[in-house]
């Protein structure tokens, strides 16, 4: 991508590490917030703008929303909502990272920088096919839903309420059929590349860290450094 940093995908691992840390100690909803604009730079640095911003304005949305939950008259509902907006608070920093790392990071290179961390095969293995299952799958899926809109079929939830028999014979049921495919598929390309092969893999692309990614390491450590001491403080 053009005017984007190209960065090492462990330093992205690292980071969404890291990030995870400085949630789990983050001692109130202004510190959330600032960690979601901190994963939102690191989207803009990687060349995933319009994604990160978006995911942004969602994470704060959900922030402020928190603020009115406790004047609502229902228990239950009162008690359903404070636990999802937690969760989503909780999730959100590290979910924009992670998502701007498997939009800007390819399958080849990502498998590389792993074996070159030394990671377990156990591990790596799993998340490359992972990484190459979800694409496919997403597109099946678009490609289903635009048939069945022209045959009046939606997979909204207004349409499922609507005629939930005809929506899962249509959409899901067609949906996890070519999901099984997918996965298959998957399994014999993969053999039929390598991926068994007991020989360390190699990668055309090179694969080194270099200042950029010492910087946003650097960002991310001080990030996590700065929740504790909050923590500590408050």
């Amino acid at each position: 991508m053009r005017n984007s940093a190209h960065l090492d995908p462990r330093t992205k691992l690292l980071s969404i590490a890291a990030m995870a840390v400085a949630v789990a100690l983050a001692p109130s909803a202004s510190c959330e917030i600032a960690l979601m604009c901190v994963a939102s730079a690191f989207g803009v640095v990687v060349g995933v703008r319009w994604g990160s911003a978006v995911a942004l304005v969602l994470g704060i949305s959900a922030v402020v929303a928190a603020r009115f939950v406790p004047h609502l008259d229902s228990v239950a509902l009162r008690t359903a909502l404070t636990a999802f907006l937690v969760l989503v608070r909780k999730m959100f920093a590290c979910g924009i990272i992670a998502y701007a790392t498997v939009r800007t990071t390819p399958v080849n290179e990502f498998m590389g920088a792993l074996v070159k961390a030394r990671a377990p095969r156990p591990l790596v293995v799993p998340l490359a096919v992972a990484l190459r299952y979800l694409p496919v799958v997403r597109e099946d899926w678009r490609a289903i839903t635009t048939a069945m809109r022209m045959r009046g079929v939606s997979p909204s939830p207004a349409g499922f309420l609507r005629a939930p028999m005809r929506t899962i014979d249509c959409v899901y049921t067609p949906l996890l059929l070519g999901a099984g495919r997918v996965a298959d598929e998957l399994t014999v390309a993969s053999i039929a590349r390598g991926i068994e092969n007991p020989a360390r893999r190699t990668c055309y692309l090179p694969i080194a860290m270099g200042g950029a990614d010492y910087a946003v390491l650097a960002v991310f450590c001080a990030t996590a450094v700065g929740s504790l001491a909050l923590r500590a403080l408050a």
